[in-house]
């Protein structure tokens, strides 16, 4: 059990944990620079400790293996305050994942794309939407030939001119239909609005740039 300090107030009293914490990234929440507190630790050496600690904000847990760097046999998690320096973090799982645009995507559809990852991590639902619906926008304007005009008329371009299959096309249309009744309902966007529209962005930057993208080079390697 960790040493408890108790102190007396006007009101009360409120018991004072003395725990050893870190400070990370959380990898399964937005937070960045979280406290996580340390709430298990065993010793794999006279130095050597593995421990489990949760993160202040979602509280999901995570593990690490640190270094007693000064060795006075201090445990992690009775250790008062943050362990670095006095232990070097030598391992952290699990490690946060940083959201990729598809492959080949132009910079300027892959920017608004992971600023509706961001968002949508951060289950802002109504900037993730918007931002997704920026990328789609965007990237249907990449093309050379195709009309101005609205985005379903340039959504018609791609299926004609055979840059989508009819099965994108028809799920692009019912995205986009969706998206325009959203777009004008006063109720906020919810994560049934985003989820949705987060998938077929990704397939449909993959499918129209990831993949064109990737059979150029492969046939620029065969052809060296």
């Amino acid at each position: 059990m960790p040493r408890i300090a108790r102190s007396a107030l006007a009101a009360g009293k409120i018991l004072e944990f003395i725990m050893g914490v870190l400070v990370r990234s959380c990898p399964h929440c937005p937070a960045d620079h979280s406290t996580f507190s340390i709430v298990w630790n065993d010793t794999r050496g006279s130095r050597t400790w593995v421990a489990a600690a949760t993160c202040g904000a979602c509280r999901l847990p995570v593990t690490l293996e640190c270094y007693d760097n000064v060795g006075r046999g201090s445990k992690p998690r009775e250790f008062n305050g943050v362990i670095e320096p006095e232990f070097n973090v030598t391992a952290f799982w699990p490690e946060r994942i940083e959201p990729m645009a598809p492959l080949h995507t132009p910079a300027s559809v892959a920017k608004r794309f992971l600023e509706g990852e961001d968002a949508y991590q951060r289950r802002s639902w109504n900037a993730a939407v918007a931002m997704y619906r920026s990328a789609l926008d965007i990237a249907t304007k990449t093309f050379e030939g195709i009309p101005k005009g609205t985005f379903f008329k340039r959504l018609e371009w791609l299926h004609n001119n055979h840059h989508i299959t009819p099965d994108m096309w028809s799920w692009a249309d019912r995205v986009r239909i969706e998206g325009n009744e959203a777009l004008h309902d006063p109720d906020d966007f919810t994560e049934d609005d985003a989820k949705p529209l987060r998938l077929f962005t990704e397939m449909f930057l993959k499918y129209v740039f990831e993949l064109p993208g990737e059979v150029a080079e492969f046939r620029e390697d065969t052809e060296d």
